[in-house]
């Protein structure tokens, strides 16, 4: 840590060094020159229409320049110092004062990205080589179910599916059995946990929320690990995001 604070000290004070260099040069450059066509212009001609001539041209040229310096090196150090404070503020911030702070619309899966099962569509899809074969979903390992209207119909996790198939398999089912089981067979079951865990597996807030709202609804319900958004929060409206446990855990971190 130290080494790396003190690389960017070192950056930040050659960075400084050239830009200052930079606005001296031009200053003077600027100056030199005004000065210059001054001289030419009072030696060549009458000297009170080369005073009118600097007074109405040159001065307020260079009032203009000096100006456009002063303010953009300001109005930078300004910009600069605002980010850094205000940087700095949010990582003092305890986690759910940072996560008050962050707009669910900000983070959220957008419902584009989101892959998902269709409602009946897909409800004879075959669980083992339909569905946990599925690659699209691996990189979330959680099966989310769309109706037509792509507003919510469940939620399930590779885990659910893992349980409910070690449920057949514990009855006496048979591998052929097994393979013939489809997503209508999980969503219809009435072995009780699984079926308490599909529906409590997820919870809906407004597009207005924050993360720390999503955290909270989040922990309504035991079994919640995901928190979906839509425009006022309600079971009937499109989906147009989703937020994770995962998701949550990612910018507490930050």
């Amino acid at each position: 840590m130290p080494d790396t604070y003190k690389t960017e000290t070192n950056n930040n004070y050659s960075v400084l060094i050239a830009r200052n260099f930079i606005a001296i040069l031009l200053t003077v450059i600027v100056v030199s020159a005004t000065v210059a066509v001054a001289i030419i212009a009072i030696n060549k001609g009458d000297k009170l229409e080369g005073v009118d001539f600097i007074a109405k041209t040159l001065l307020p040229l260079w009032g203009t320049w000096i100006g456009m310096i002063l303010a953009f090196y300001f109005s930078r150090e300004n910009f600069e110092a605002a980010s850094k404070s205000y940087q700095n503020i949010i990582r003092n911030l305890s986690p759910d004062e940072k996560m008050a702070s962050i707009k669910v619309v900000d983070v959220m899966i957008p419902f584009e990205r989101i892959v998902f099962l269709s409602y009946p569509a897909d409800k004879d899809k075959k669980i083992m080589d339909d569905i946990l074969k599925d690659g699209r979903f691996k990189a979330y390992n959680r099966y989310a179910v769309f109706d037509a209207n792509n507003t919510v119909f469940k939620m399930i996790h590779r885990s659910m599916f893992d349980r409910f198939i070690a449920e057949q398999v514990s009855t006496g089912k048979t591998r052929e059995d097994i393979n013939k089981l489809v997503l209508e067979d999980i969503l219809n079951t009435d072995i009780p946990e699984i079926k308490s865990t599909l529906e409590n597996s997820y919870q809906l807030i407004n597009k207005n929320a924050t993360l720390l709202d999503a955290k909270r609804a989040m922990e309504e319900k035991k079994e919640c690990l995901d928190v979906f958004v839509t425009e006022n929060g309600k079971k009937d409206e499109q989906v147009i995001g989703l937020i994770t446990n995962n998701l949550i855990l990612e910018k507490i971190k930050c």
